[in-house]
C-alpha cells in the first residue's frame, strides 16, 4: 500500500483538502493519504519547502508527495513531477521543490495540463491536476506518462549558496523562520567541511552571537545561541524564546558568519 502525503497553504475550514483527497481517492482507492500539513502560510513558497525537505524522508520509499503551495495557479506556470530513486513529487515548478533538488537527483517533467482528459479550472490546480497525477503515480504509472514531457529547461528555484568571501568569512542568508522563532541559514554542517569550527560568530542586523552550542538547554533561558538543528541547518535561536522577533530577522536577510 503505497503513501500519498499532501502538504499545501490550503488549510482545513473551506474544503479544499478534502476535494483533493476526494479525487485521490477515486483514482487511486488502494493509496494512504497522508496529511503533513496544510497550514503553510499561504503563498509562502520557502516555507513549503523547508517544511517539505525537513520530513519527507522520514517516509517509505515510493511515498508520492503532492505538494501545493501555488502563488502562479491559471498563468504561464508549468506543473511538474519529480522523479528520484525513492520518492515522487508532484507540484507547481514555483520553487517548492528547491530544497529537495539539492538533496536528490530526480529526472524532471512537466506536466501537459492541456492534454488531461477531464476538466481543469483556472484556480485550483491542485484538486484538477497534482491530485490526480499523484493518484496516477500510485494507481498507473503508464497512464501519468501519458501527460508528462521532459523538462528541456530548469526549474524553477530560489536557492541561494553561501558564499566564501574569505577562508574565516562566509556570507549566509536567512533560508526560514520556523513557528518558534528560530532563524535557519543556507548552510549546512557538511559545508563546512574539515574547517574547526572553535570560534565561531554569527552577525546578524548589528548583533554579533559568539559560540557554537549543541542545543537550547545550553544556554540561560532567553539568551540566544547557535546551534545546527535536526536536519543539519545552522540555525539562530534563542532559549524559550523568539530570536527573529528579537533580531527583527526574516528570510532573505543576509547574516555573515566568522570561523
Amino acid at each position: 500500500m503505497r503513501v500519498i502525503a499532501l502538504l499545501t497553504d490550503f488549510g482545513t475550514v473551506d474544503g479544499y483538502v478534502a476535494a483533493m483527497k476526494g479525487r485521490i481517492l477515486t483514482l487511486a482507492p488502494q493509496a494512504t493519504v497522508v496529511d503533513i500539513t496544510h497550514d503553510i502560510p499561504p503563498f509562502d513558497i520557502r516555507s513549503g519547502a523547508f517544511t517539505l525537505y525537513n520530513c519527507y524522508r522520514q517516509f517509505p520509499p515510493q511515498t508520492v508527495f503532492v505538494t501545493v503551495v501555488d502563488p502562479g495557479v491559471g498563468t504561464r506556470r508549468a506543473g511538474v513531477v519529480l522523479q528520484s530513486d525513492h520518492y515522487v513529487f508532484v507540484g507547481p515548478d514555483n520553487g517548492v521543490f528547491s530544497l529537495v533538488l539539492q538533496n536528490e537527483s530526480v529526472s524532471a517533467y512537466h506536466i501537459r495540463t492541456d492534454q488531461l482528459p477531464w476538466d481543469v479550472s483556472y484556480t485550483f490546480h491542485g484538486r484538477d491536476v497534482f491530485a490526480p497525477l499523484g493518484a496516477l503515480a500510485v494507481a498507473n504509472p503508464e497512464e501519468m506518462m501519458k501527460y508528462l514531457v521532459p523538462a528541456n529547461q530548469p526549474l524553477q528555484t530560489f536557492w541561494t549558496p553561501p558564499r566564501w568571501e574569505t577562508p574565516t568569512r562566509i556570507r549566509a542568508e536567512v533560508l526560514h523562520v520556523d513557528r518558534f522563532g528560530n532563524i535557519i541559514l543556507n548552510i549546512r554542517r557538511p559545508d563546512f567541511g574539515e574547517h574547526p569550527l572553535d570560534h565561531f560568530r554569527v552577525t546578524v542586523k548589528g548583533h554579533n552571537i559568539a559560540g557554537l552550542k549543541k542545543t537550547f538547554g545550553d544556554v540561560r533561558p532567553g539568551e540566544l545561541l547557535i546551534n545546527f538543528d535536526s536536519s543539519d541547518f545552522l540555525q539562530i535561536a534563542k532559549n524559550q524564546g523568539n530570536a527573529a522577533r528579537e533580531l527583527q530577522v526574516q528570510p532573505g536577510d543576509e547574516v555573515l558568519i566568522h570561523l
